[in-house]
């Protein structure tokens, strides 16, 4: 592998890891407003999706990941509703989201970086 191949490898694997650590994060946060507001009913994947575009400016996750975590058996809800139930919480906690990404960005970037430093080390290149 030539020296661009490298590069280009080794920035889709941060890019990857990047991607991972947000939705952790866009998940934990979504859990945390499920626990702490929607005591009548419980989230579904649908609600969690338009949560995430609300909160992050539309940046999506994997449907995946969605269905994984907030799927569940006879758990539905209007989607008419939806848009309701999502302004009202981006309403009540986009800013605490906006503090919480800004400190999780600050830490991806820096564990992005080590990362990187430590698959360039791994491969043994030097770029």
């Amino acid at each position: 592998m030539n020296r661009m191949e490298y590069a280009g490898k080794i920035g889709g694997m941060v890019g990857g890891f990047k991607r991972r650590e947000r939705q952790k994060f866009l998940i934990m946060f979504v859990k945390l407003v499920e626990m702490d507001e929607l005591h009548d009913i419980r989230m579904t994947s649908n609600l969690a999706k338009k949560l995430i575009a609300a909160f992050s400016g539309c940046k999506s996750i994997s449907n995946d990941v969605l269905i994984k975590e907030f799927a569940r058996g006879g758990n539905s809800v209007k989607q008419q509703n939806l848009d309701i139930i999502v302004h009202s919480l981006v309403a009540r906690w986009q800013n605490l989201y906006e503090e919480q990404w800004k400190e999780a960005k600050i830490k991806i970037d820096i564990e992005s970086d080590e990362y990187k430093q430590s698959i360039i080390e791994k491969l043994d290149i030097k770029l």
